[in-house]
This record gives structure tokens, C-alpha cells and sequence, in this order.
């Protein structure tokens, strides 16, 4: 039955998951340093295309001027009815915009980090097995504190459904109704499936009997006789209920055995 089926809160991390990182973070960097170079590579083209839009004109050889200055104007092309419209001048291209040419990296995720850093799957199975026995060593107040951190702590071990119902036990036979009763339920709200969830409904039925509502402590015990009808828990409930219908002697409020060890 103590098997760890998760780790506490969002779960601790598998070398799968470890490897997993290490790759992206590798990929980012390929991807980075691919960026950079198309980069440099786009850059060095547009200073070449801007240092030709710029270069002056090739000055004429003297001989070339002399024919210049001699050669008949040329025929116009424009029709002589057509208006011609001087454009100013052309500008001068604009210099290249800065283009970044690095991509920063984005930092890890905190959470992660400090999920890597939790001990593994056997380590944080030896862990919880020596919280469970040390809290079960305790007795009154200090035992019922115990197991119930030991839940709060664990909320995926085998063991934690059992643990709450017997710190409800501890808090019942210390007086305190109020802890016991709800440790209880929330054994029924979260552990539907557990093990533990008959003596949890048993612990709830003697609940409802010490604040005075014979019906609730019915309606709870006959679901316990029809949903978990081979469980000590069960039988009790069925005697139980025979009491308080009028079959039996004894009509004190249901007060159930100790769950687990």
C-alpha cells in the first residue's frame, strides 16, 4: 500500500524531463547563433548596395570631354505639346537602420529550478515512509498535527487518506470534534477511491450522531452498508444502524475503532 504515486505539489521531475531542458536550451543557442549570422550576412549586403548608390560618377578622359562639348544636340523625345514637370533632385539614400544581431536568452523558470533541485523518486519516497512512522509514534494533539502535516506534505502518497483518518482519530479522542470532523470529510472530498474512505464515512456518521442529527448519521451509514457492505467499517454501520432503529439497547452516539495501525 505505501507507494508513492506523486510527489507533492506540481511533481517532481524525471531525467527525461531533465534531458528535455538541456535540449531546448541547446536548440535556443543553435537558433541564436543562426539568427546572428544571417544577420551579419543581411547587413554586409546592404553596405554594399548602399556604398554603390553613393559611389560618384567616373570622371571623363579629356578626349571624351572635347567630343562631349563638340557632339550636336541630340533630337528632343518629348513631344513639344506635352509639359514637362522638373522633379527635384534625388535624395540621398538614408542610412541602414540598426538591425539587432544577438537574441537574449530567456532565464529558467524559477519553479523548475527548484524542482530539479527536490530529491528523486526514491529519495522522496524514503523521506515521506520516516514522516509516516515518526507521526504515527506520537500520541494525542502532537500525533493528530503530525499525520495531518504529514497529508498536507504527501497529498499523493498511498498513505495519506489513511493518515488524515487517523489524525481525526487522534483529534476525536482528545475532545476536539471540530478537526476530527473535518479531516474526515475531506478524506470523502478528496480520497474518493482510497482505502480509507469507509472509516472516513464511519468517522462522519459519528459526527452527525454527537451534534444531534439522527438522520445524517443514517443516510451516511446506510451508504456505508451498501457501497462497502465486506469492510469492518460496514458491519459496525450495519449494528449501528439496528441501535438506532429501535432493534438494539444501546443508543449512544457511534463511536468507531482507531484506523490504522
Amino acid at each position: 500500500m505505501l507507494v508513492l504515486l506523486g510527489c507533492a505539489g506540481a511533481g517532481a521531475p524525471s531525467r527525461a524531463e531533465v534531458d528535455g531542458l538541456k535540449e531546448e536550451l541547446r536548440s535556443l543557442r543553435r537558433e541564436n547563433e543562426d539568427l546572428s549570422r544571417r544577420v551579419e550576412a543581411l547587413s554586409g549586403r546592404l553596405d554594399l548596395v548602399t556604398a554603390r548608390l553613393t559611389r560618384p560618377a567616373p570622371e571623363l578622359h579629356p578626349a571624351e570631354k572635347v567630343a562631349a562639348a563638340v557632339a550636336p544636340p541630340a533630337a528632343p523625345v518629348i513631344p513639344p505639346d506635352l509639359a514637362v514637370v522638373k522633379l527635384s533632385p534625388k535624395r540621398a539614400p538614408r542610412a541602414a537602420p540598426a538591425i539587432p544581431t544577438s537574441v537574449p536568452l530567456s532565464d529558467p523558470d524559477p519553479d523548475r529550478l527548484e524542482a530539479l533541485a527536490r530529491p528523486g523518486h526514491r529519495g522522496l519516497l524514503a523521506e515521506a515512509e520516516a514522516e509516516l512512522a515518526a507521526a504515527r509514534r506520537k500520541e494525542g494533539i502532537a500525533r493528530a498535527h503530525a499525520l495531518e502535516d504529514f497529508a498536507a506534505r504527501f497529498p499523493h502518497h498511498a498513505a495519506a487518506d489513511n493518515a488524515l483518518v487517523e489524525a481525526s482519530a487522534a483529534y476525536a479522542g482528545e475532545g476536539k470534534d471540530e478537526p476530527a470532523c473535518r479531516l474526515a470529510q475531506r478524506v470523502v472530498d478528496d480520497y474518493p477511491a482510497g482505502d480509507a474512505i469507509s472509516d472516513a464515512l464511519e468517522r462522519l456518521a459519528a459526527c452527525e450522531a454527537r451534534r444531534g442529527s439522527p438522520e445524517a448519521e443514517r443516510r451516511i451509514l446506510s451508504r456505508l452498508v451498501i457501497e462497502y457492505p465486506s469492510t469492518p467499517a460496514a458491519e459496525r454501520a450495519g449494528a449501528r444502524l439496528a441501535t438506532i432503529s429501535g432493534n438494539g439497547a444501546d443508543d449512544s452516539p457511534a463511536r468507531p475503532a482507531r484506523s490504522g495501525p
